[in-house]
């Protein structure tokens, strides 16, 4: 069984049309795809459906949470896309039974105040963090009677303090970058300031329940200059997989992580780069850097 985890695709349909392509085929009634949020930007209720349909159409299932920058309540009408968020979802293939659970958004602490994201929750507040660590509860006691062999928690947000450092960026950033990134002086200072200034985006509850409860895997994005990261924590393999779009850092994007599950006890797990390989040299230096 295939565990394919892409995140903060930021509606990049084209790309996923590609990335696609490159699957065998006659895998895919082994194939799981599991997206950890910002899965458009700005898209329609239609574009989003072209996403959805496009992963369903080559997977068993496709799981996923919504981002930040995602309409919390996509409703998506297809029988094999599960929505995670506050949701538990379990599923046998190969013998082999994986329970899932999941949360949506961001913390507020985690994005600047002026941005106009769809999906964030204050978690400083008590009330709130503390509806987040019982919806997680619940959904674990409810997936725990199917007596999985792994337990996987997907996430948008990272644990705080877990492949969650990096300094502000914004949305609106992201539309201007290429130009910022042209004026070396600007490089030198920005470098300079993101040494001085690390931040930690990371969810507390998330983390506080993660310490806790020990999932076998902690798939999650959100947080771009990680990505591509995994760790391991006591019983617990965190994988960052921000992000699969070329936005905002084109020399780290396209990635996506692979964990192929052979039985109830091992598994193994490899991020990988997609690239347009059809591309000439002068295309791929124009797209990709």
């Amino acid at each position: 069984m295939d565990l394919i985890a892409l995140s903060d695709i930021y509606g990049d349909i084209d790309a996923l049309k590609d990335f696609v392509k490159t699957l065998d085929t006659r895998e895919k009634d082994r194939r799981v795809f599991v997206l950890a949020g910002d899965i458009g930007f700005t898209l329609n209720q239609q574009e989003y459906l072209q996403i959805f349909s496009l992963l369903a159409h080559s997977s068993n299932y496709v799981l996923y949470v919504p981002g930040d920058a995602d309409i919390k309540n996509l409703n998506i009408n297809l029988p094999n896309v599960i929505n995670l968020d506050r949701n538990s979802f379990s599923l046998e293939i190969d013998g082999i039974r994986l329970g899932f659970l999941g949360l949506g958004g961001a913390p507020k602490h985690s994005v600047r105040e002026d941005e106009p994201l769809p999906n964030t929750y204050d978690e400083s507040n008590p009330i709130v963090k503390d509806g987040i660590l019982t919806s997680l509860k619940i959904n674990l006691e409810k997936i725990m009677l199917t007596n999985p062999h792994y337990l996987i928690l997907v996430t948008h947000s990272p644990p705080y303090g877990i492949a969650d450092r990096s300094t502000p960026i914004t949305l609106r950033e992201i539309v201007i970058l290429e130009e910022i990134l042209l004026d070396a002086d600007y490089k030198e200072e920005k470098g300079k300031r993101a040494a001085a200034s690390p931040r930690r985006l990371g969810s507390k509850a998330i983390k506080e329940f993660v310490e806790y409860y020990k999932p076998e895997i902690h798939i999650f994005g959100h947080v771009h200059k990680q990505g591509g990261k995994c760790m391991r924590e006591g019983d617990t393999c965190f994988y960052n997989i921000s992000h699969f779009s070329l936005m905002p850092y084109k020399l780290t994007g396209r990635k996506f992580l692979t964990i192929k599950i052979s039985n109830e006890r091992k598994f193994e797990a490899s991020f990988d780069s997609f690239v347009t390989k059809e591309l000439y040299f002068r295309d791929f230096l124009e797209k990709y850097l």
